[in-house]
């Protein structure tokens, strides 16, 4: 039996899965959390095999750039023969952002997706919102519910540890050409395989969702266009010169939902996280451009220019959608939800590219490549192929049969035609959980830059990444464990976010942010910085 199987239900409620996990270390069978150059061993990652789908509608200008498509294709062919699974009974736990759709005895999407698999798929679905999925996350793991196929948080404390003791260990199915048995699984980048790699082993499958999930300013072009405004492509005075011209605060408009921290991030030029300078890491809130752009970020509270609830609270989706504010961060997959939420016929988004002093295309921060990783619970050699058929059935890509079944569901009750282009009825909405059954968190395609009905916005985005690409950056940190990091990196992030609104707000000062810095290279800081300078070592990157 593993340390992790003796954890008392009562330790993982009450101090949650993380402090609970701490018993691993000292568990035989599993990698000491002191042994940072194990835990970050290497493997021979997954072989890359792009998928041969349909053609994107523009150019692939960049490595990174996602296909880009006007429409969806007419014809979407069938890409799989039969069904992956056994017949065998399958059960999962999985997060949703959106409403939990209805039960699977009173969901024809569900049934249907049975049939698809050739299993029933039970699946434990919990809210995403707060710390809900956390939590049942910890309950599951105390008593051994989480099922055949399970979603984890890729900042689970301890993460390697509980992979190496409740996951299966899936290097012998996965690694270099072995992948090429689970096509749509290949059709996923290295960078997102990077994310699954602990203590010499791939212990899990990619979320995947590439520089989508990247975080930018989105400007309301339709409002800009109505007050007579021109955004272009700001530095931070011209920035500052666009959001005094449009608030109005007596009709209840604000420039900004929410504080622009993305687009002033990129103007200063600072790093993803941790960067390594001089041959050390450093990360991004010890710099004084950090401290600039909290100064600048007070000030636009102080004048007035950012929505009053904007950094307290966060309803900055229907604030942008509704006219509240004009400008707002948020990702690239966000822009498809603001279009459905529009309440106005001429709703167009904008991306303006933002300059640092001296002109030049501002530094890009990327996401993370994935949303997060599915594990699969151990088990024999034919069950693990079996499960890892499922999977890759449920990673087929954008423009094929089974992507279109998966998002959209079955034609006439679940989606309608507009043009080649799929529309949710509302059955569709509350079945296939608006075009995201949670499946999408075992596993998934790629994200494509396509917003159904909306070509113009499939412009937009893909000009934007055109521009941004070739001197965006990916975190340093990303792919490598720091056990320290795992178990102090959440607290410290979260009493560093409180005082930066505090500082926006005007209750805290510059000073008190050199205190916290200083504080936090003394009781967590310094020992990540080593453990992440470990880790970079032991993969040999620089």
């Amino acid at each position: 039996m593993t340390e992790i199987s003796r954890i008392s239900r009562r330790t993982l409620l009450g101090g949650s899965l993380a402090a609970a996990a701490v018993g691993l270390s000292g568990c035989s069978t599993v990698t000491r959390s002191t042994d940072i150059a194990a835990l970050n061993k290497p493997v021979a990652l997954p072989t890359y095999k792009r998928f041969d789908g349909p053609k994107p509608d523009l150019p692939r200008s960049h490595p990174l750039m996602p296909d880009c498509f006007y429409r969806f294709p007419e014809h979407p062919a069938k890409v799989t023969d039969g069904v992956p699974a056994d017949g065998s009974d399958l059960s999962g736990s999985v997060p949703t952002s959106n409403p939990i759709p209805p039960t699977a005895d009173r969901n024809l999407y569900w049934q249907e997706l049975n049939r698809r698999i050739g299993s029933p798929l039970s699946l434990t679905i919990t809210s995403a919102t707060g710390s809900d999925f956390t939590n049942k996350f910890a309950t599951s793991v105390a008593g051994d519910t989480l099922g055949d196929l399970f979603n984890v948080d890729g900042k689970f404390s301890y993460l390697p540890q509980f992979l190496e003791a409740r996951a299966q260990d899936l290097t012998e199915y996965l690694s270099g050409d072995a992948i090429l048995e689970y096509p749509f699984l290949a059709n996923l980048s290295p960078d997102s395989w990077r994310g699954c790699v602990f203590s010499g082993g791939i212990r899990a499958v990619p979320i995947q969702r590439g520089v989508m999930s990247s975080t930018l300013l989105l400007a309301r072009q339709d409002l800009l266009d109505q007050f007579g405004v021109e955004l272009g492509s700001p530095g931070v005075d011209e920035l500052n010169a666009v959001a005094k011209a449009v608030t109005d605060q007596k009709k209840n408009r604000w420039a900004f939902a929410v504080p622009p921290s993305s687009a002033l991030s990129a103007m200063l030029r600072l790093p993803n996280g941790w960067e390594v300078r001089d041959g050390r890491l450093v990360h991004g809130r010890e710099l004084p451009e950090y401290k600039e752009m909290l100064a600048i970020t007070a000030k636009m509270q102080a004048d007035g220019l950012i929505h009053p609830d904007g950094v307290a609270k966060n309803n900055q989706k229907v604030w942008f959608s509704q006219g509240s504010a004009v400008m707002t961060q948020d990702t690239y997959s966000s822009i498809q939800s603001f279009y459905r939420r529009a309440v106005t016929p001429n709703f167009a988004i904008a991306l303006p590219v933002v300059r640092d002093s001296a002109g030049k295309v501002g530094r890009f921060l990327l996401g993370a490549p994935n949303n997060s990783i599915s594990a699969i619970r151990p088990s024999s050699p034919e069950r693990t192929k079996m499960l890892l058929r499922v999977l890759n059935w449920m990673a087929a890509p954008f423009g094929t049969e089974e992507y279109l079944f998966r998002k959209f569901g079955l034609p006439g009750r679940h989606y309608t035609l507009k043009g080649t282009d799929p529309v949710l009825t509302k059955d569709g909405s509350s079945e296939v959980c608006l075009g995201e059954f949670p499946i999408q968190y075992l596993a998934d395609g790629g994200y494509p830059v396509y917003f159904p009905g909306h070509p113009e916005a499939v412009d937009v985005a893909y000009n934007h990444l055109k521009t941004i690409l070739p001197t965006a950056i990916l975190q340093p940190t990303y792919g490598l464990y720091s056990s320290t990091d795992s178990t102090r990196g959440k607290v410290a992030d979260k009493d560093f976010d409180s005082l930066t609104k505090e500082i926006q707000l005007g209750r805290s000062s510059l000073s008190d942010w050199d205190k916290a810095v200083a504080n936090w290279r003394k009781s967590s800081g310094d020992a990540i910085r080593h453990e992440y300078e470990e880790a970079m070592a032991a993969q040999g990157r620089k």
